[in-house]
């Protein structure tokens, strides 16, 4: 969460943006463009379906959103889903960067590389001990041997060492009154409650609550923290997109969200020949309104899916490769006729 900070100080991008940020017209209060309109609002009103969050518009694991229409669908089935390795790796991350992010304003400086290290090792033996169970959870998902419980813990570890390092610099070269952010202006889930209320959830399509892992307020960036494997999907534009028209409801033009933020972390390795060891990469992006017309036409077409009386049909051929046993309905969809005939899948 540190790098954040640093990685946005040393970019400073909001000199070469204004241009940019000026010609944002879809505003999370833009009713006209943004609210839902017909006959999607009508279903909503008379709760024919539910309001989706952010999170069941914006992932898109199924290329037809058949795990959409199980979970939220008129007429969803009756399905057993498994528990799968990527999300209970991702709670873990998660809660490992916010408490090594909370942590990190009360410690003593060091001034060496192996006192960062060593701050770090028993940082992550303490979170090792308070979280066996979730790590002995984690080994009984393990179905791949790239899902490794200890090779993970030694990569939080190690993006641990470099988060503290970077807070370490970031120390070194603040000073208050310029216009960089601090670490104190990281707003996080744990640190504060970030839960978003849109005014209006049923036009907007949104439902109350929406909490983003990260926000700051004072140079209008959301954040979300992203984990997986194979790496940075567009798709993951969509969920900062979504808060930030959620946050823009609320509270109108001065709760207006510029940038979002990506903090991506793998929770295993995608190589045969190697276990590699890495470190987080930070997306900084504009949230334009070529991703606010995708995030709209994406909400749109999640209600159309939900709205039917059946599930989406299976993804075309040349799309079967995107299914795989990262989907926790993938046996449920194996079982209606599924012809699977991979072991890919796509990133958590």
């Amino acid at each position: 969460m540190m790098q954040i900070v640093t990685s946005w100080n040393l970019a400073n991008l909001y000199p070469s943006a204004r241009q940019a940020i000026e010609k944002i017209t879809l505003r999370g209060y833009n009713a006209e463009e943004v609210y839902l309109t017909g006959e999607l609002v009508a279903r909503l009103s008379e709760k024919k379906v539910p309001v989706l969050s952010v999170s069941d518009i914006a992932d898109t694991l199924c290329p037809t959103k058949r795990d959409l229409y199980f979970n939220k669908g008129k007429n969803k089935p009756k399905t057993k889903t498994t528990p799968r390795w990527g999300r209970t790796a991702g709670h873990i991350v998660e809660k490992f960067l916010f408490r090594n992010f909370e942590d990190s304003s009360n410690l003593r400086r060091t001034n060496s590389y192996r006192g960062i290290r060593q701050r770090l090792d028993l940082f992550s033996q303490s979170y090792l001990a308070s979280n066996q169970s979730n790590f002995r959870e984690l080994g009984k998902l393990k179905i791949r041997p790239e899902e490794d419980p200890s090779w993970l813990l030694n990569l939080l570890n190690l993006n641990g060492r470099a988060e503290f390092g970077l807070g370490f610099m970031h120390s070194r070269l603040y000073r208050r009154g310029t216009k960089e952010i601090d670490i104190s202006d990281v707003e996080t889930n744990i640190t504060n409650s970030l839960a978003i209320n849109p005014k209006k959830p049923l036009e907007i399509g949104i439902n109350i609550g929406v909490r983003p892992d990260f926000r700051i307020s004072r140079l209008k960036i959301i954040g979300d923290i992203k984990t997986g494997i194979g790496g940075f999907q567009d798709r993951y534009l969509l969920t900062c997109t979504g808060y930030a028209l959620a946050n823009e409801n609320e509270h109108e033009k001065s709760g207006d969200i510029n940038f979002g933020i990506i903090y991506f972390l793998p929770t295993r390795h995608n190589s045969d020949y190697v276990n590699p060891i890495s470190f987080a990469n930070i997306y900084i992006f504009l949230i334009d309104d070529r991703l606010r017309h995708w995030f709209i036409d994406m909400r749109n077409l999640s209600y159309e899916i939900i709205s039917k009386d059946e599930a989406p049909a299976f993804p075309e051929k040349s799309k079967l490769k995107d299914c795989g046993p990262y989907c926790k309905y993938f046996e449920y969809c194996l079982s209606q006729g599924l012809p699977y005939e991979g072991n890919r899948a796509s990133s958590n």
